[in-house]
């Protein structure tokens, strides 16, 4: 019943191969319109930024036709403390595109969500972006701003904080769930391992051409906590996933990431054969029972509703 649910709107999603930063300031729906309940959270960074971030109770299948253009009244199942999961956005699109998807398939499992939109991006603060660089130092603010408020609401279970990304938001999760305690673990998706390996990666498969030049990372960006350079160290539960034919960040990428993790953590590699990077050819498109098996288990750890 959910996976039919689920068909009704997955074909939503961000095929933008941007290969930098683009941001997207209109929501093209909203989850009131999919029956979804949530609310807007008040997330302010350390230095000033206004973070539009929705938060999604766990909560039924919503039925059939209950879409409206105004939001639901917020409500609970209960006054339970939850798994709950922070989902970023990648480097173009916003909250509105895959996430209401993701965010329906975990809210109806018993986990919370939580998504946001980066400066600039969505309805967060105005904050210019140099469409050459592949991501800012200070979406690593933003992620933290979000996880702090998350951890503080009164439904969360804070042992139970897990942070999802793909392709740019993938490292930043990465590096969000190593440089906070109140983060579980990570579900990552088309990983790059460092700059190192993918900016040459970039240049040699961009369809126009773009050189070094325009792929830049700023001079204060941890380089050094990219996936895998922080990897020995990380110390948290992690899915890394990636399709076989991802031609962006691929599958070596993730296998380099997993190989240099330390034993003894919750740690698993998940190759969507047939998948590629984004868009339609995204794992969670092409394999929706799969991702949602796999991803939902590693934070309950038992099978799909």
């Amino acid at each position: 019943e959910m996976m039919r649910h689920i068909f009704l709107f997955i074909g939503i999603f961000v095929s933008i191969y941007s290969y930098a930063i683009i941001p997207d300031r209109k929501y093209v729906r909203l989850p009131q319109e999919v029956g979804l309940i949530y609310k807007e959270m008040d997330v302010t960074t350390k230095d000033g930024y206004r973070i539009e971030t929705w938060f999604y109770p766990a909560q039924d299948v919503p039925a059939e036709n209950t879409g409206q253009s105004e939001m639901l009244p917020y409500k609970t199942i209960d006054d339970s403390r939850r798994p709950t999961l922070i989902i970023c956005n990648g480097d173009a699109g916003n909250m509105s595109y895959q996430q209401i998807s993701l965010a329906y398939l975990y809210a109806a499992n018993g986990i919370n969500v939580v998504t946001f939109d980066w400066r600039g991006f969505g309805e967060s603060s105005e904050f210019e972006m140099n469409p050459d660089y592949l991501c800012y130092t200070e979406m690593l603010t933003d992620f933290d701003a979000v996880i702090k408020a998350v951890s503080k609401e009164k439904v969360v279970d804070r042992k139970k904080i897990y942070v999802m990304g793909w392709s740019t938001g993938a490292y930043l999760a990465m590096i969000a769930a190593h440089n906070n305690r109140q983060v579980k673990g990570c579900i990552l998706s088309g990983t790059p391992s460092s700059f190192e390996d993918a900016i040459p990666h970039l240049v040699k498969v961009h369809p126009k051409g773009k050189t070094e030049k325009n792929l830049l990372v700023p001079d204060d960006f941890p380089r050094g906590q990219m996936p895998a350079l922080v990897a020995p160290k990380f110390r948290k539960d992690i899915l890394l996933v990636v399709g076989s034919e991802d031609n962006r960040t691929p599958q070596w990428m993730s296998e380099k990431i997993y190989n240099a993790l330390p034993a003894g953590i919750n740690k698993k590699l998940s190759v969507y054969e047939g998948a590629g990077h984004g868009g339609t050819e995204f794992p969670f498109f092409v394999d929706w029972g799969r991702w949602a098996e796999e991803t939902v288990g590693i934070m309950l750890e038992e099978s799909v509703i």
